[in-house]
């Protein structure tokens, strides 16, 4: 039984803690955290003792999603995300960008990647996702989704598609609390599930489900999918036909653990028709979770046929990925630095070209000023983001740029002192390039745009990681995004802003200014 559940482990080691943890449960799947990574070699060795531990071996499992979501920030290519994929609208760059991914993650040991997001954006700000997203367009969402799948999947590495039954409606996060989206079923059907249909037909190894209560799916609306028959087994497997395994998201967000208990939780979800429940953190909850099952597989013989029926799918999915990859003549051709570049470069948008000065003519200008925000608190970021003249940003400028470049930094949710420091700094006649992160959910960066807007005419904003932020973007005034904060996609914004490379990409969703 234990087959059934992703357990979360604690260190970068297996202390007597964890050994014993996973001798009692036995499971199916592990997943990795950043809290779990220090390097490349140290993961091989943690896998390898893994692996060891339980038997048959557990699959292990990561979310390397690219862009906002990774858990390896080094040693292995950092791609950007979904809606930098979707801004570039190329299958190629989505199918080239699985395949390399999956190889690099195959290559320690590695076996499922929780990916691609297929959630399809609404109109509106949706904090959980956002540039997790492909866009707007179900039909281009599928496209892609497919297309970085199936390059997953020629890597000989399971593709698992996110948060069924489609959370791109949400405004709220289900990692603090539970959203619901009263949609009606023919507006879920031609929208946000359009895509995982698409996916389950050409034959994706996973289904996530997600914490969002949907009323016009299940009559009620009152639980959440995850706790749903109707909009789980009743889909997913008779209207689908869909006989690859069905995931839980985590059952310790606050979407669930507010409101249920960890045994409540994993008997729900079960009977709902997941094959794996996800428990990633908490040693006392997944012990809980194991125990629930365990007593309610006992008490009921047609729950022992499911839970048959998942071994037997667990089964074939560990056939997959032990499977020897062979050699193919549509293997990309290309390296993966290049093409975590090239999908940067073919991203950036302007979004409004205003009256700022863009690009920035070094012939007439010998100083610039960045206004860049302290990232170094984000989580998972590539090494150099402190606030130091090594900042990405500003070595990206100083390569682009012959002139001046002053900068300031300001923490990413400036008090009213660092919003009048840094504003002040910015009264100055050169062009001023100021960088935003989150700004519609940060009220003192709201304050800065307003505070430097008085001071300063023709600012050039740039978008660092929510298009969104554009509502804030006044007529007239520049505004451009690479859907990401990485370095390739900073250095891709840069090289744009100087006139060193043209801004191909299309916005890929709505947005009202």
């Amino acid at each position: 039984m234990g087959q059934q559940l992703m357990i979360g482990i604690s260190g970068t080691g297996i202390d007597p803690e964890t050994e014993r943890q996973l001798q009692e449960i036995q499971p199916g799947f592990i997943i990795l955290f950043a809290r779990n990574i220090s390097s490349a070699g140290q993961v091989k060795e943690l896998i390898a003792g893994l692996k060891q531990q339980v038997s048959p071996s557990p699959l292990i499992a990561v979310d390397q999603e690219g862009g906002r979501v990774i858990r390896f920030a080094r040693d292995i290519t950092v791609f950007p995300g979904n809606m930098a994929l979707g801004a570039a609208d190329s299958p190629d760059l989505a199918f080239n960008q699985g395949f390399f991914s999956a190889m690099q993650l195959k290559a320690l040991g590695i076996d499922v990647n929780l990916a691609p997001v297929v959630d399809v954006l609404a109109e509106h700000y949706n904090p959980g996702i956002t540039i997790r997203s492909f866009g707007d367009d179900p039909e281009k969402v599928a496209e892609l989704a497919v297309a970085f799948a199936r390059g997953t999947r020629m890597a000989g590495m399971a593709a698992v598609a996110k948060h069924f039954p489609g959370m791109g409606a949400a405004q709220v996060d289900p990692h603090l609390d539970l959203p619901a989206v009263s949609l009606s079923e023919d507006a879920f059907e031609a929208v946000h599930r359009l895509p995982f249909r698409k996916l389950m037909a050409d034959g994706i190894n996973g289904i996530m489900s997600t914490h969002l209560c949907c009323p016009g799916l299940d009559g009620g609306g009152s639980i959440p999918a995850t706790f749903s028959a109707a909009i789980v087994a009743d889909y997913i497997r008779r209207r689908c036909g869909y006989d690859g395994l069905v995931f839980s998201d985590d059952l310790e967000m606050g979407a669930i653990a507010r409101h249920f208990s960890i045994g409540e939780s994993c008997l729900r979800a079960m009977r709902a028709g997941h094959d794996v429940l996800l428990i990633c953190k908490d040693y006392g909850r997944q012990k809980a979770g194991f125990y629930a099952l365990l007593d309610g597989y006992t008490r009921s013989e047609p729950a022992q046929e499911g839970l048959d029926e998942s071994v037997r799918r667990i089964s074939a999915l560990r056939d997959f990925c032990s499977a020897p990859i062979s050699a193919h003549e549509h293997f990309p051709d290309a390296a993966p630095e290049a093409l975590a570049q090239s999908i940067a470069r073919e991203a950036v948008t302007v979004i409004a070209a205003g009256t700022g000065p863009l690009p920035i003519d070094s012939e007439v200008t010998d100083e610039i000023q960045l206004i860049i925000p302290d990232l170094s608190s984000t989580p998972v970021l590539e090494d150099g983001y402190e606030p130091s003249e090594r900042h990405p940003i500003i070595r990206a400028c100083r390569e682009c740029f012959p002139g001046r470049c002053s900068f300031h930094f300001f923490p990413l949710n400036p008090r009213p002192d660092d919003v009048e420091r840094i504003a002040a700094a910015a009264d100055r006649q050169c062009p001023c390039i100021i960088f935003l992160s989150d700004a519609l959910g940060n009220r003192g960066q709201q304050n800065l745009i307003v505070k430097i807007r008085e001071r300063r005419r023709q600012p050039i904003f740039v978008l660092l990681d929510n298009p969104f932020d554009y509502t804030l973007i006044a007529p007239g005034e520049t505004c451009l995004t690479a859907y990401g904060l990485r370095k390739t996609q900073l250095l891709a914004l840069v090289q744009v802003i100087f006139g060193k490379a043209p801004a191909p990409g299309k916005l890929p969703c709505r947005i009202q200014p």
